[in-house]
């Protein structure tokens, strides 16, 4: 039920923010002029509207009325209009569950919106395809579509669609349980309907809010915000807000266990949606009353609610709702030990489920087949690429008897800009050594920083346990550091110990921490393997900061070590963000990361020339490899080298 009334809330949001004053037509692609096509298409959609709102269960998404109206919009090539209608079928499809064909309309109001660089609609289709994506739990693309609508709200002061999309990004945490980002979302957008004034926007925030709390199981704070949303929606007389208020306290009171206090709100809510003829939400007070009964172990009372409720939402095609209501009328029968009733009811929800499911995979489908046209236009557009090259390399060869002669010199510049070259990287090698030792003696200025700052922060709070620890770690760490820049190589148990220095300390830094683990093989660990120093460092860096840091306590870093015949791997492996989330480092730390990586490869490239075996570096989003996987992988592919063979090494270069 949470999750529908979140849904609610949204669908109220934007109808609602039609009362606000706004400029969100202002620059929109056609702006319908007083002509009779546009007065006859308004008409048109105006018919659709009222027919609809009195009987939504039976009249088509995409009805006649709509169908006349886009054919006429077509031939005056009328893009406001179009947009209008793709947009609002779009709504209607998904609020009942089409979503690959809402998915199509809302794409066709896109275009439109892009085609006409009308950015106040691109943020209106944006947020309503983050909806969509919302719905199927594809969290990742809802939140960058709400981003995008975010950016380009801003970008054209649109302050409505600013506030949605943040609203949607809060849902969307709520979605991936991230409850503590999602009310800093819905605090952001709380303050932006106090500035803006807007009582409706303030309603929803304080709500939305509330469900936040809920999921934490933090009742008396979510109850605090549902009354104070029940307050703004008096205020402003907005009878579905006091029905969704008085459905959420009553959703409170039932997890509280206080369900004779849940039957009040929940009566109240009721009593509200039946005055609206709101057959929504009067299935879901129904469905929610029978489950207080059903709670007070009075299975006779429930039922009778559940089935208004089961009945109610399957006349307007609500298969959440319904689902809800038949797992609960199957609990209900059951205590009356009517065990053919129950499991017809237990094998009706297990259906209903089922053909949600089964839609979301039709979504999916669309998706794949969508982005296999794409891939076939692309190996289309590489065939005519292929075709000119082969055009040019014909062309080339009629003119390779003129250029002959110019060949030659240009051969001859070549060998002695090769000779040039050649003593410069001699020259390049040396300082490239130089660098590393000075990486080797360096760690990032900004994480020495960040440490000391929160060795100040342990002192001011008296944590002397925490501050000690934390200046013990760090000292020993800034000792293997200063020891390490000495040496070209070191033992891999002088690495690992290093490793834990640091991730210990960046634990502490981070309330709740993340988790790690450094796993060795055990031919390794045993054997005197050695490592170039702080090999590794800038990736578990570049995890931690880019990668973990947003997830708190779930996230979690792996190290391996690994042995593979004769080759070393090294691997650091997160479940963090991944590279979508990564483009929004500051200049200052993509310079040192690029930098940092940089160095590395060419620490790899004189480690291949000093021992005439591969290495390889390779970083990839896990994601791009498995869907279900989030994350970012740096492997790092070295020769495995004993201490025996570096002391060889030396002897003969002596």
């Amino acid at each position: 039920m949470k999750n529908l009334l979140i849904i609610l809330v949204i669908t109220q949001l934007f109808a609602g923010c039609k009362q606000q004053p706004t400029n969100e037509t202002e620059g929109a692609p056609d702006s319908p002029t007083v002509s009779e096509d546009s007065l006859m298409i308004e008409q048109l959609i105006a018919q659709s509207t009222e027919i609809y709102a009195t009987n939504s269960a039976n009249t088509p998404a995409f009805d006649n009325y709509l169908k006349e109206a886009e054919d006429m919009a077509l031939k005056s090539n009328n893009s406001y209009h179009l947009f209008s209608i793709y947009t609002m079928v779009g709504q209607r499809l998904r609020n009942k569950s089409y979503y690959s064909e809402a998915m199509q309309m809302l794409q066709k109001a896109l275009n439109i919106a892009e085609a006409s660089q009308n950015l106040h609609f691109q943020t209106r289709a944006y947020n309503q395809i983050g909806v969509i994506y919302r719905r199927i739990d594809e969290n990742s693309q809802a939140l960058d579509m709400h981003m995008k609508a975010l950016q380009l709200a801003e970008e054209c002061n649109d302050s409505l669609s600013l506030s949605k999309a943040i609203n949607g990004m809060g849902n969307v945490s709520i979605a991936m349980e991230r409850y503590h980002s999602a009310i800093e979302y819905f605090r952001r957008g709380l303050h932006l309907s106090h500035l803006q004034n807007n009582s409706l926007g303030k309603a929803i925030n304080t709500n939305n809010i509330g469900e936040a709390y809920m999921k934490l199981n933090e009742l008396d704070s979510a109850m605090h915000y549902y009354f104070k949303s029940l307050e703004y929606n008096t205020k402003i007389n907005s009878r579905v807000g006091q029905s969704i208020c008085y459905n959420s306290i009553g959703s409170a009171y039932i997890a509280k266990q206080q369900n004779r206090l849940a039957l009040d709100y929940l009566m109240k809510a009721l009593e509200i949606n039946q005055e609206l003829e709101d057959r929504m939400l009067t299935s879901v007070s129904y469905t929610q009353i029978g489950k207080t009964y059903l709670n007070d172990n009075l299975p006779d009372r429930a039922i009778s609610y559940l089935e208004l409720g089961l009945n109610t939402a399957m006349e307007i095609g609500s298969k959440y709702t319904a689902e809800e209501a038949a797992a609960l009328l199957s609990k209900a029968y059951e205590q009356n030990q009517l065990y053919k009733r129950s499991l017809d009811y237990y094998k009706l929800a297990t259906s209903l489920k089922d053909s949600i499911l089964n839609e979301k995979n039709l979504f999916h489908m669309a998706s794949i087949e969508a982005k296999y046209n794409n891939t076939l236009q692309r190996l289309q557009i590489d065939e005519l690429n292929k075709e000119a090259l082969l055009q040019k390399t014909r062309l080339s060869k009629q003119r390779s008897i003129l250029v002959a002669t110019a060949i030659v010199v240009i051969v001859l510049a070549v060998v002695v800009i090769l000779i040039i070259i050649q003593g410069r990287l001699r020259s390049r090698y040396k300082n490239l050594r130089f660098q590393q030792r000075l990486l080797r003696s360096q760690m990032n200025p900004h994480f020495i920083f960040n440490a000391l700052s929160a060795i100040q922060v342990f002192i001011l709070e008296n944590d002397m346990e925490k501050s000690s620890r934390f200046l013990s770690d760090f000292s020993k760490l800034m000792r293997h550091v200063l020891r390490s820049s000495n040496y070209e190589f070191i033992p891999i148990h002088e690495e690992v110990e290093m490793l834990q220095y640091y991730l210990k300390i960046q634990q502490l830094r981070f309330t709740p921490p993340f988790s790690f683990e450094i796993i060795i093989s055990e031919e390794i660990k045993h054997n005197k393997v050695v490592i170039p120093p702080m090999l590794i460092q800038p990736f578990v860096e570049n995890a931690i900061e880019h990668g973990l840091k947003p997830l708190g306590e779930t996230g979690k870093l792996v190290i391996r070590i690994l042995k593979n015949n004769q080759q070393m791997i090294l691997e650091v492996d997160d479940n963090g963000l991944g590279f979508d989330f990564n483009y929004r480092l500051s200049k200052r730390e993509e310079q040192h990361e690029s930098m940092a990586i940089k160095i590395t490869q060419e620490r790899l490239k004189v480690l291949e020339k000093d021992t005439h075996q591969k290495t390889e570096l390779e970083i990839f989003d896990k994601k791009k490899k498995d869907p279900f996987e989030r994350g970012t992988i740096a492997r790092i592919k070295l020769p495995l080298i004993m201490q025996k063979t570096i002391q060889t090494n030396k002897d003969e270069k002596h």
